[in-house]
């Protein structure tokens, strides 16, 4: 990959009808796929729309044009046409901006963000931050929130040509609200399904509780279900419930067993703390989880698998 703003932007102005993408790779192999330019482009114009961006904007862009998440900044620019600024991705972004300058939208991930809430007055005036790629740990989650800054969580794929709906990062706030002319459902398997006024369908492998079409809550991935000793344990939500309980990255994941079929276990990100450190993690946990979602095992990695865009391979 590693493809350039100015290239996106040659690619964009071409003659093909499409933009060539990739997908994540987050759950399984990263696939090549093509995306109508107007599909594109109704998805840039529905965000500026949503945050009254015009051509007196500022657009800066944290992400790579590699991503749907870059290119598509770079659409909502050329579509209001307003000011596009970028920079290299890193996990110190804005250092190379003045205070005396205004972002009015800027798009990022979350390592990013947690930079920017700890650097919050040295940093450039942000109108508002869309933060996708992954989701946002809780306790990232009540720094943004008090930090009054305007920020959203966003929730897309490359398929969809990026975000299909956001929810702002406030403590209380678990619901997306889809962004107009896009409704939600689900299939007979619990499944997000999303649908476009202009006719394009897709059905997720996210377990979701849908309300009123229009609003949802992630509940967790279908593929992700791992059954140990008969009992269906859904990761996503067992690491939902002990994020405050761990302060580096952590998965949850499973290893084959010989009495439970797959036993449940902890992957986390640095150096242990000793044996008493984990024997005492996995006490708490069991104050939290039902008997059979508490890890059999923590297995601590230098540092756990990830995509190029920083997302944890499962």
């Amino acid at each position: 990959m590693n493809m350039t703003f100015e290239e996106f932007i040659e690619e964009w102005r071409g003659e093909a009808p499409y933009i060539t993408a990739h997908t994540s790779g987050s759950t399984g192999t990263p696939k090549e796929i093509r995306l109508k330019k107007e599909f594109v482009r109704r998805s840039a114009c529905r965000t500026n729309s949503f945050f009254h961006i015009d051509g007196n904007c500022r657009l800066h862009s944290c992400v790579s044009p590699d991503f749907i998440g870059g290119k598509v900044m770079a659409v909502r620019a050329h579509e209001a046409g307003c000011r596009l600024t970028w920079e290299t991705p890193s996990n110190v972004p804005l250092s190379g901006i003045g205070k005396d300058e205004t972002i009015d939208l800027l798009a990022v991930v979350p390592s990013q963000m947690l930079h920017i809430v700890e650097n919050i007055g040295s940093l450039p005036h942000i109108g508002a931050v869309i933060i996708g790629g992954s989701s946002i740990n809780p306790l990232l989650r009540e720094k943004i929130a008090m930090s009054g800054m305007n920020a959203y969580e966003t929730y897309g794929m490359t398929e969809t040509a990026s975000h299909i709906a956001l929810r702002k990062v406030v403590a209380d706030e678990s619901m997306f609200h889809t962004l107009p002319g896009i409704s939600v459902g689900v299939n007979e398997a619990g499944c997000l399904t999303i649908s476009f006024d202009s006719g394009e369908t897709f059905t997720t492998n996210d377990l979701a509780t849908v309300y009123d079409g229009e609003g949802f809550v992630i509940d967790g991935r279908s593929d992700h279900i791992i059954i140990t000793g008969g009992r269906k344990v859904n990761p996503f939500d067992v690491e939902r419930r002990i994020a405050r309980e761990i302060d580096c990255p952590f998965v949850i994941s499973s290893m084959p067993d010989e009495k439970w079929g797959s036993k449940i276990v902890l992957k986390i990100e640095g150096n242990s703390e000793g044996e008493a450190a984990d024997r005492r993690l996995i006490e708490k946990m069991g104050t939290l989880l039902h008997s059979w979602e508490v890890p059999k095992e923590i297995i601590r990695v230098a540092e756990l698998e990830r995509t190029s865009n920083g997302k944890i391979k499962r």
